[in-house]
């Protein structure tokens, strides 16, 4: 029998959301509406980006994806199954801003987590991604020798190195200086040519979100709405000089008019 995870990897969706609202609590009792009937789907081995103005609810629509928070009205699949159960969480990974590593521990260590969690120790996988994301060298620093890039490096393998089916990237080299941000975005490019997980990630950037992506959803301000989805024409695989071509700049200027239709309100 096909379980549905099976089923996952075998071409149906990895993320489904549909008519997902959410609130929060607001200090003077009124909830404030963050999502409003949000329709998405990623599909196995597919790069969905999200794009829109800040406060629209593009890093709130990730953590329901994640199940680290839980939906309010409408429905979320995670893999064919319910967001943040152990079998789901087991196949997801998460690279937010922040890296979040642990600093008394090592760089080959902070990759080597989410193996000790599971006790599921692969030496040869944490050496690999090492090599794969080019910080092999700096395997025995903490991560207070890095610099920004490097510790980005170190979460995307951390983020990796349990074999997840679905990759969760939550404005990831927004800290960036431009030269780190632009060798990140090449870099994700080589992995996930390689990894060909589905990976969902949410950035400000039209230009990363064009290079990057299958597609990209285009919220309005908030409360969060989909206010177009746009496939990316673009053949893989791709390099930044692709950003002169014709085919860019169009994608691009059609994401860029969106985001400018209506009304684009919304607080940081």
């Amino acid at each position: 029998m096909t379980s549905t995870l099976d089923l996952a990897a075998d071409g149906a969706l990895t993320v489904s959301v549909r008519g997902v609202t959410h609130r929060y609590p607001g200090a003077d009792g009124r909830a404030l509406l963050a999502l409003d009937g949000v329709d998405l789907d990623v599909r196995a081995g597919e790069f969905v980006s999200i794009v829109g103005p800040s406060g629209c609810g593009k890093s709130t629509l990730l953590r329901l994806v994640a199940g680290l928070i839980a939906s309010q009205a409408g429905g979320i699949e995670v893999l064919g199954g319910t967001p943040g159960d152990a079998q789901r969480a087991h196949a997801l990974g998460l690279v937010a801003q922040e890296p979040g590593l642990l600093p008394w521990r090592d760089v080959a260590a902070n990759v080597r987590l989410p193996l000790d969690v599971t006790r599921t120790p692969d030496g040869a996988r944490v050496n690999a991604l090492l090599e794969q994301v080019g910080i092999a060298d700096f395997a025995g620093y903490r991560p207070g020798a890095l610099s920004g890039g490097m510790r980005q490096r170190v979460a995307l393998a951390r983020a990796l190195v349990h074999r997840p089916r679905l990759l969760l990237m939550d404005e990831p080299f927004g800290a960036l200086d431009e030269l780190s941000r632009e060798a990140m975005r090449v870099e994700l490019l080589r992995i996930w040519e390689q990894e060909r997980i589905a990976v969902l990630f949410v950035t400000h950037s039209v230009a990363e979100a064009v290079l990057l992506s299958d597609r990209v959803v285009v919220m309005s301000g908030r409360p969060g709405r989909v206010r177009a989805v746009i496939d990316v024409p673009l053949p893989r695989p791709r390099g930044e000089a692709q950003e002169s071509s014709a085919a860019f700049i169009e994608t691009a200027a059609a994401v860029r008019a969106a985001l400018r239709a209506g009304d684009d309100g919304g607080a940081a």
